[in-house]
């Protein structure tokens, strides 16, 4: 599948070949092969040696044939080559179709030894694929939108090393990108990904087998307002730090001591991630989760969602992430423990107030020589100097047995040691989960800490309530000040200072 999208893009952002449909001889498909050739080595810099590349491109009556050899790789039916066919269009545009892998095969990698630079463990990878789809529309001149989809069915990968065995099946396995032009020259990313009927099956070593089944998984990304000259720029640099780096980087003690080169290069790969792009977001949802240890028990779930994004309008950054789970269940569980899992957790962070200018500073100072803490100390107060950052917390819910609790949040920090913070929780149904606990031998360790929250609860209706303020180190809740409770920092048995004969305040 990687190496699909790898042509694709190696496609997608090479320059039309002059070719009609009805007229494809030898010459126009070296040229184009030529074309792809030098395009990758333009892409990475003189700094990197590209190896050999082993396709083949070659003429079919009116489209060409893209042929490339996986290395290493044997399967029984003797194809070991991934191919493709290539259509020239109207508008220097591409068609690509029958793009197919081996429907069999397998191959030998050898996995890095990170604790032993130098050696690394055989890993035997067996794969079989019941149908492939893929297909698409390639405009290298980004005049008009490019397109790809991708469709796999009765995918099977088994892998194998000394130490650990795996192998995962999917019923199916769907993704459709596309590639947008914009009003001001840049370019918009979509990517909607989905895999039904996902099973994995693992042992490590002699330990104990887990197996995982998952109905549905989807993703969808997206990338917008993407800058192609800071595009260019990111991966030129990014192949000269790899030329720059010594062969040794892998081995040295010390990896951040690196030459004037490799440091030059890093410092055009930081400035190449300025104004890179617009906006940019994941969401990735899990359905139907089920999972079993051998001897141990399993756990299931309705619903997990991940997702996190960014974007920096104005020169501001903005970033969220968003994790949330529904009806968690583990049937191995005794019924008074299980009970008390979440059945309901949300919970949505963010980051705000930082200039996207500051960080830039802040990296390129950090790659200095001599950088230590005390030198980027200024940059560090700069970015706090703009109104402060801001956290939040735009969602807040779960549940704990009877009790559910929802709240919001919001801290801004004016230096690491400096903030004001205010949040605002609500529970319905705590008073329940704190009388369960007085009976159930699981939960009385958590009874102190239950009872200590509803002291400082203020009752709303059948609902509590948690008003938090917090400035600097200090901390209330519904007023109180949680310092005095425990003494403060005074000295005990000493009163406060007042005027004489004036009794202290409560």
């Amino acid at each position: 599948m990687r190496l699909s999208r790898f042509i694709a893009l190696c496609l997608l952002l090479l320059l039309p070949a002059a070719a009609r449909a009805d007229d494809i001889d030898p010459a126009q498909a070296q040229a184009l092969g030529q074309q792809l050739k030098d395009w990758l080595a333009g892409l990475f810099g003189p700094s990197v040696k590209l190896p050999e590349l082993p396709w083949q491109i070659t003429g079919a009556g009116d489209h060409y044939v893209l042929t490339w050899p996986i290395p290493g790789l044997t399967s029984p039916s003797g194809d070991v080559a991934t191919t493709t066919n290539l259509r020239p269009l109207e508008g220097g545009r591409w068609s690509i179709d029958g793009m197919k892998m081996p429907p069999s095969g397998s191959f030998t990698m050898t996995i890095p030894d990170p604790s032993d630079p130098g050696s690394g463990t055989p890993l035997k990878v067996e794969f079989a694929i019941g149908k492939q789809d893929t297909r698409g529309v390639i405009d290298p001149s980004f005049a008009t939108a490019s397109t790809l989809h991708t469709e796999m069915g009765d995918l099977m990968v088994a892998s194998e090393s000394a130490n650990q065995r795996q192998e995962q099946r999917f019923d199916r396995y769907l993704a459709d990108t596309s590639l947008t032009p914009t009003a001001n020259g840049r370019l918009d990313l979509k990517m909607d990904a989905a895999v039904n009927g996902w099973k994995s099956a693992s042992q490590v070593a002699s330990g104990t087998p887990v197996a995982i089944g998952i109905q549905a998984m989807r993703a969808a990304g997206r990338v917008n307002g993407v800058n192609r000259d800071r595009i260019a720029g990111l991966l030129a640099a990014t192949g000269g730090l790899i030329g720059a780096l010594p062969p040794d980087i892998t081995t040295k003690a010390d990896k951040t001591d690196i030459s004037p080169a490799a440091r030059a290069q890093l410092h055009l790969l930081i400035d190449s991630l300025q104004d890179v792009l617009t906006e940019v977001s994941l969401v990735e949802t899990v359905d139907g989760l089920q999972a079993e240890i051998a001897g141990m028990g399993g756990l299931t779930m309705k619903h997990f969602l991940i997702g996190f994004g960014g974007a920096s309008p104005d020169g501001k950054l903005h970033a969220w992430l968003d994790l949330g789970l529904d009806e968690l269940a583990s049937p191995s569980l005794p019924p008074k423990v299980a009970t008390y899992l979440p059945h309901h957790v949300a919970i949505k962070p963010t980051l705000s107030g930082v200039l996207t200018a500051d960080l830039h500073k802040l990296a390129l100072d950090a790659i200095e020589e001599n950088a230590d803490s005390d030198s980027l100390a200024p940059d560090i107060a700069t970015i706090f100097s703009h109104g402060g950052v801001v956290l939040g917390i735009e969602t807040l819910s779960f549940d704990l047995g009877p009790a559910k609790v929802e709240g919001s949040g919001q801290l801004t920090a004016l230096s690491p040691d400096t903030w004001h913070g205010e949040a605002h929780l609500v529970a319905a149904g705590f008073d329940d989960l704190t009388t369960q606990a007085r009976s159930n031998p699981d939960l009385q360790q958590a009874l102190p800490v239950l009872i200590m929250l509803r002291g400082l609860a203020k009752p709303d209706g059948k609902r509590l309530v948690w008003d938090i303020v917090s400035d600097g180190p200090t901390v209330t809740v519904n007023g109180l000040d949680l310092s005095k409770m425990s003494g403060g920092d005074k000295p005990a048995g000493k009163p406060p200072a007042g005027k004489p004969g004036q009794k202290p305040s409560r």
